[in-house]
């Protein structure tokens, strides 16, 4: 969970030729853009001539390289995908030269209502020499009441199961009626939370700085891993059936519960360090922080400082659940293993389930 020394949000390929000792290194992401385009960017060391072919496909494992729904130059490094049909969400392989293959969709997915959701598949596996698969696992803020089309968003998704990390009284207005309606199975594993209307409130009365809400912040987080293995476990349990997916993990904002879960999940997978740490800032970018601190615009700069803090994904705060957990356990393998009783069976498992086939 510490910083990548990798261009951020380029992701590694795993999928190259197994065959070509002298494959380059290609690095890809693909973003969708407010008008339902998709934008694919990349880079290839060593720098490559030739063409690069998308192929589209609303199936993730079963991309046909028949037409290709665009191309361009290698050195072009980017092209926009024009917006397929809206009814579904497409997947990419990208072909570098008629050798090398990478696999690929949007990071983002924009659902009306709500923030923060994101696939979390094309991670790479260094350890198991793949990527975590795309189409499968998600993360998100919290989901209130929903109208039709963010109903119809998450049918396009095809999930199966949310996991909803918040309490009760944070997930209120959820709409189960409109899940239920759409084919989505809701499992609640509530994890306490300080009051954040409380933590704001201070924040407005100047009972709290800065400094104090950045310690509450990692107190937080070092209690999210090592007093609620219990939780987690339960959300393993739901991750290791077949039959939940494609899965959501949602809680209030989606960078601190969900934020620790997602990171425990990718190490499970193998996931370097450095990935995992870029997955979790990635709130900062897809949460909408400004619109979330709005009760802060009036207030002296001290105070929208330390609102800010408390809505960001920060490095340290993720590296405060790390640190706890080698502190009380030695490593994450074996927190993974003590903590959560994920077992080497149990991560083969999960593996099999959302790591690439060979």
């Amino acid at each position: 969970m510490r910083k990548n020394f990798l261009p951020h949000l380029l992701i590694l390929a795993a999928a190259l030729s197994a065959c070509d000792r002298t494959a380059p290194s290609i690095s890809v992401v693909c973003e969708e853009n407010n008008m339902g385009d998709n934008i694919v960017k990349w880079e290839t060391y060593p720098a490559m001539q030739g063409e690069v072919e998308v192929f589209a496909s609303t199936d993730p494992d079963n991309i046909p390289e028949e037409q290709p729904k665009a191309s361009a130059p290698i050195p072009q490094q980017y092209l926009s995908i024009a917006g397929n049909n809206p009814a579904h969400r497409y997947y990419y392989t990208l072909l570098f030269d008629g050798r090398y293959r990478v696999k690929t969709a949007a990071r983002n997915v924009v659902i009306p209502g709500i923030e923060n959701v994101r696939d979390m598949g094309g991670y790479p596996s260094y350890k198991h020499k793949k990527q975590v698969r795309w189409g499968m696992i998600y993360r998100s803020a919290g989901i209130g009441s929903l109208d039709q089309r963010a109903c119809d968003e998450l049918a396009n998704l095809r999930l199966r199961t949310i996991i909803d990390l918040r309490t009760s009284s944070e997930a209120r207005t959820m709409d189960t009626t409109a899940l239920r309606r759409a084919g989505i199975r809701l499992e609640r594993i509530p994890i306490p939370v300080n009051d954040t209307d409380s933590i704001l409130d201070g924040v407005l009365r100047h009972d709290i700085d800065n400094d104090s809400l950045h310690r509450i912040v990692l107190q937080m987080n070092r209690y999210w891993a090592t007093q609620c293995t219990r939780q987690y476990r339960q959300m393993f349990d739901l991750l290791l059936d077949r039959a939940n997916y494609p899965l959501l993990i949602c809680c209030a904002s989606g960078k601190g519960r969900t934020g620790v879960a997602s990171a425990l999940l990718l190490s499970a997978l193998g996931v370097d360090e450095g990935s995992i740490t870029d997955d979790y800032a990635l709130s900062n970018r897809y949460l909408d922080i400004p619109k979330l601190s709005a009760r802060a615009y009036e207030l002296p700069t001290r105070s929208q400082i330390a609102i800010t803090t408390l809505l960001s994904a920060r490095e340290d705060f993720l590296n405060a659940a790390h640190d706890a957990i080698e502190q009380q356990y030695g490593s994450i393998e074996a927190y993974l293993n003590e903590a959560l009783g994920l077992d080497r069976k149990s991560q083969k498992r999960l593996q099999d389930i959302l790591l690439e086939k060979d």
